[in-house]
């Protein structure tokens, strides 16, 4: 009995123990399974990093783009070097033998504004494109001009170009610049000949005024606000430095743009009611009128050294104040630094055959050619602004 009891544990056992092959491929399977999750493991990390860095170097590859055309916008508005546009350029170089009498002919040709000043006005929207650039070329040859008037300060204060002053970049003044203004401006020298007239606004600045208390025309019995005019308009203070130096450095970055001539418009005092108006620096137990002309006529000579060069500098006035004078000016602007006194006569009857007008360094600012009735120099202007 007890073998038989013996003999059934045994088959028992033998039918419950599994086969050593199937131990063993139980094994495998077991360590494919944990070793395929490793190696899942092991990509999905791959794919992770492999993500991060694709998405860093997007990151480096966009801030290099973004340097690099912020970089070409500064090179693109940045002046030419010196000798690249050679249109009204005068030669520096050591005379060759027998030149030196044609370069002193050609030199002093330069001096004096012998060709006539036949001007035609570009209008800001043409500053954009080469395709505009290419067709202001042309209508310069077709029309035969000999300068194009740009603005390049408007009397809302902003700028037609991107500039590089530190006052002008914390006003904003160029957030509605043009973006081909220089080398429009290049083309038109190189290309068309043309004489190129900036013109520049400058104590009618409300943008400026309203941002730098110290320049403005403040406002009586207050502290720290700016006086406004009839129209809600902050102006810049004759008076003050700091409005001073703004305007010049305007000048001086004009002319590396690419002005040549520069108009200047708003050398003025406020021309409404200035009751309510307090001009720092301005002696109130003194007739205001002298005070004010004296500040005007030492602006512009500042206007005209920070010009510079063989460049010409225009003030323009009302045709009623080169008549009579006006208040806002303290009297009238004759013989002061600038090179001729423009007359605006765009909205004024005018003779350019009388006596008086014969008798001075006039030049007319009027609205088309047509309107200069014959004259040999005048600027052809339009009444825009950007802001």
């Amino acid at each position: 009995m007890p073998d038989r009891k013996q003999s059934r544990l045994q088959e028992n056992k033998n039918k419950n123990k599994k086969p050593a092959k199937a131990r063993k491929v139980l094994r495998e399977d077991v360590l494919e399974h944990v070793g395929g999750a490793k190696a899942r493991r092991r990509k999905r990390t791959r794919r992770a990093c492999l993500f991060v860095a694709r998405g860093v170097l997007m990151l480096c590859v966009l801030a290099t783009g973004f340097v690099v055309m912020d970089t070409l916008l500064r090179i693109a508005q940045a002046p030419l070097p010196e000798g690249e546009d050679t249109s009204f350029a005068v030669t520096t170089q050591p005379d060759a033998p027998g030149t030196q009498d044609a370069n002193s002919t050609q030199q002093s040709e330069k001096a004096t504004p012998q060709a006539p000043l036949r001007s035609f006005y570009v209008r800001l929207n043409m500053l954009d494109t080469r395709v505009q650039a290419e067709k202001l070329v042309a209508q310069a040859k077709a029309e035969k001009t000999t300068a194009a008037v740009v603005l390049f300060k408007d009397s809302g204060g902003y700028l037609s170009y991107g500039s590089g002053l530190m006052q002008a970049t914390t006003l904003q003044a160029s957030q509605k610049r043009r973006w081909r203004t220089f080398y429009t401006l290049r083309n038109l020298k190189r290309d068309a000949g043309q004489r190129i007239v900036g013109v520049i606004h400058c104590f009618d600045d409300p943008l400026a005024a309203g941002q730098i208390p110290e320049a403005a025309v403040m406002q009586r019995s207050t502290d720290d606000v700016p006086w406004r005019d009839a129209r809600g308009k902050r102006w810049l203070n004759p008076y003050a430095e700091t409005a001073r130096e703004y305007l010049l450095a305007l000048v001086r970055e004009a002319v590396s743009q690419g002005a040549q001539d520069i108009l200047l418009c708003g050398v003025q005092f406020p021309a409404d009611d200035l009751t309510a108006a307090v001009f720092p620096g301005e002696q109130p137990a003194q007739d205001p009128a002298p005070q004010r002309n004296a500040a005007l006529r030492d602006f512009v000579a500042q206007a005209k050294e920070a010009l510079g060069g063989e460049g010409r500098l225009y003030v323009m006035i009302s045709a009623e104040a080169a008549l009579d004078g006006a208040p806002a000016l303290g009297g009238n602007l004759w013989d002061c630094a600038a090179d001729r006194i423009a007359i605006d006569v765009r909205t004024s009857p005018w003779a350019p055959d009388a006596a008086y007008w014969k008798a001075r360094p006039v030049l007319p600012v009027v609205a088309a050619p047509a309107d200069a009735k014959g004259e040999r120099d005048y600027i052809v202007l339009a009444e825009e602004a950007q802001g």
